[in-house]
């Protein structure tokens, strides 16, 4: 497949339709039509089959698909590291940030960073891992900074250890659980878990199995601490959190710690890249400012 090609593949399946993929490249709809018909040709198999409300990915164009946007993302990488070795300030990098990173560790990071790198643009997206690493395995992120994942989802990802931090369980003020002193008190609480299962918010069943204890089954699930935090206050559930964290949350919500006799293992915090892929030297630089910090609040 050309270059053409594969940038042709990624606006449709972005769209999802050729004519919005031609408005984005700005070309006529029949050109795009050609480009795709070439690289099916090219491929000799179907990419993309008519719909209703547009265009499809095939099983076979969901494969390629992965493949391209890696392929891009490595293009637009190369233009920004050559621009960058050449001592221009150009380019911009991705993070995907835990709340923890977005809240202890980026704000300092990223003020160091500027000071050197006043014109590279920084995006920055929230999420947690098994979500996170799927971006991050295609090359639209460069750099995630949260839990780190089990080994078993770890595959084409280089981990870095940046700081640990103990894990407390939390709920309101007026909770009936608020004074609890043990996990067997919790048994029947209404849990809230942090994540998608198999996320670091599962990991609330573990401390239960290791006192031998049935774990209790999270009956909602919130993909943003806000949204948990909102739960644990109004209805007096209770969550894991971090601790590093709690002093922040607790100036905006009604929520205290459990003080619980038994403990749970710490949460690690990591640094996350594609394993055999080389960051930008701005994206280098990004995760030096990164390490500074991260330093700073394991001494704190």
């Amino acid at each position: 497949m050309k270059v053409q090609h594969i940038q042709t593949l990624v606006a449709i399946a972005d769209a999802g339709s050729l004519r919005g993929a031609a408005e984005v490249l700005g070309k006529s709809q029949p050109a795009l039509t050609k480009s795709l018909r070439q690289a099916e040709d090219d491929l000799g198999v179907s990419l993309f089959q008519r719909s209703s409300r547009g265009v499809v990915l095939t099983e076979v164009g969901e494969r390629v698909l992965s493949r391209a946007r890696t392929i891009t993302s490595e293009i637009t990488r190369l233009d920004d590291e050559v621009a960058q070795l050449r001592g221009e300030q150009k380019g911009a990098v991705h993070v995907c940030l835990s709340p923890l990173a977005a809240i202890k560790i980026m704000p300092r990071a990223l003020s160091r960073f500027h000071k050197s790198h006043p014109n590279i643009e920084v995006r920055l997206t929230s999420g947690l891992f098994p979500g996170a690493l799927k971006p991050l395995r295609e090359g639209k992120t460069d750099i995630v900074i949260g839990p780190a994942p089990p080994v078993g989802l770890a595959r084409e990802i280089a981990v870095e250890p940046l700081l640990d931090t103990p894990i407390v369980v939390i709920t309101s003020r007026n909770s009936p659980f608020a004074g609890a002193t043990s996990l067997a008190e919790l048994t029947d609480a209404r849990w809230i878990m942090i994540g998608a299962p198999l996320g670091p918010g599962d990991i609330f069943r573990q401390p239960f199995i290791n006192n031998g204890l049935t774990p209790p089954k999270a009956m909602t699930t919130s993909e943003s601490y806000f949204g948990a935090m909102s739960l644990v206050e109004s209805l007096g559930a209770v969550c894991t959190f971090p601790l590093r964290l709690l002093d922040d949350i607790q100036k905006g919500w009604d929520i205290e710690q459990i003080p619980l006799r038994e403990t749970i293992a710490p949460l690690r915090i990591s640094l996350m890249t594609r394993a055999g892929h080389p960051l930008t030297p701005a994206a280098e630089e990004l995760v030096n400012c990164v390490r500074i910090r991260s330093e700073t609040i394991k001494h704190s």
